[in-house]
């Protein structure tokens, strides 16, 4: 399938070649498949968290699920109370401060990049300098275009499971 927009906890995340289309051969029903979706989050998250741009609820919520914490968790981390956590990940009751945005962004980049044997995407680049640095931007695109967009690439992995479960899926889908 050329290009699929996927709504992953409320993002959505555009991505071309990535998802494989199967239909049922008795009632012709579609369903799609993402192999590594779990790779998927992690190198959204990844890309997202590099993108100089305000984050809002959804993305929050997002990011906080793609590292695996529960609202209280993340509330305990960051210092907050959970009602803040709420009001973050909101209709924009309240938007996260500046600062707690980089906070934010370092953590879930330091969840998902801590090491090379346990890079979580590893195709996606993460510098904490680079967001200690940025300027974010308050102003975000119009609609609900998906900021973050992905092609498939192969890779050399020492682990192949992966890229087995990919070929094996496209060989069922054939």
């Amino acid at each position: 399938m050329p290009y699929h927009v996927e709504n992953l906890f409320g993002v959505p995340i555009g991505v071309n070649g990535c998802v494989i289309k199967t239909a049922c051969y008795l009632c012709k029903e579609e369903a799609i498949t993402i192999p590594d979706v779990q790779g998927l989050i992690a190198a959204a998250a990844v890309a997202r968290i590099m993108l100089p741009t305000k984050l809002n609820g959804p993305e929050i919520k997002f990011l906080r699920k793609s590292i695996k914490l529960s609202s209280k968790d993340f509330a305990k981390i960051m210092g907050i109370r959970p009602e803040t956590v709420s009001r973050w990940e909101g209709n924009g009751e309240q938007q996260i401060g500046y600062a707690e945005e980089k906070i934010f962004r370092i953590l879930v980049g330091t969840m998902l990049k801590k090491e090379p044997h346990d890079d979580k995407a590893p195709a996606v680049d993460y510098d904490h300098m680079a967001i200690v640095e940025m300027a974010i931007n308050p102003i975000r695109p119009s609609g609900n275009v998906p900021l973050v967009k992905f092609a498939r690439i192969k890779m050399r992995f020492n682990n192949r499971k992966a890229q087995d479960l990919w070929e094996e899926l496209e060989s069922k889908a054939a």
